[in-house]
């Protein structure tokens, strides 16, 4: 959140954190029972029904005027990559072959030639959403890696047990 600037505001009352979990649960009950009432099954007119009746006639109902009518949202800020702060982050030590384990993984790290060695210093594994692996060095920067050995286990069917018996009759 620090490094998209976002400030996180907490309920530290017990009357504030239950106002928030109020206004949540009414909206999950009274939302479920207007879909039920409108005989709405499919996900497509739920969507439809939520953007064009449910929302509208809640924020009519509870709405408040915010008190600066400034606009809440920034654009993103420039040369930011949002997939480097949204994304799954380890640490971990490189070893003297230039390798770093990661969730059962062996990764090949290929420093640029013009880098320090980096064998022994820590690194910062990220895994982005779409499932790649990105590796940062706090000096030489974005590091490539390949995949060079899976050592995650397979999963093995379980052991029989006696009781396997029975669920055959």
């Amino acid at each position: 959140m620090k490094s998209l600037a976002i400030q996180l505001l907490f309920a530290h009352t017990p009357q504030a954190r239950g106002r928030g979990e109020r206004i949540n649960g009414s909206l999950q009950d009274r939302l479920v029972a207007e879909l039920d009432h409108h005989h709405i099954t499919d996900p497509e007119k739920a969507t439809d029904y939520l953007n064009r009746v449910f929302i509208p006639k809640y924020a009519k109902r509870f709405g408040v005027k915010p008190r600066d009518p400034k606009q809440a949202f920034r654009s993103i800020p420039e040369g930011q990559d949002l997939r480097t702060v949204l994304c799954a982050k380890s640490t971990r030590e490189v070893q003297n072959d230039n390798t770093i384990s990661y969730r059962g993984i062996i990764y090949q790290l290929k420093p640029n030639t013009r880098s320090f060695p980096i064998a022994g210093s820590q690194v910062s594994v990220q895994e982005w959403f779409d499932g790649s692996i990105h590796v940062r060095h706090e000096k030489a920067g974005t590091i490539p890696v390949t995949r060079a050995i899976d050592r995650s286990r397979p999963q093995r069917p379980p052991k029989r047990t006696p009781y396997d018996v029975f669920a055959a009759v």
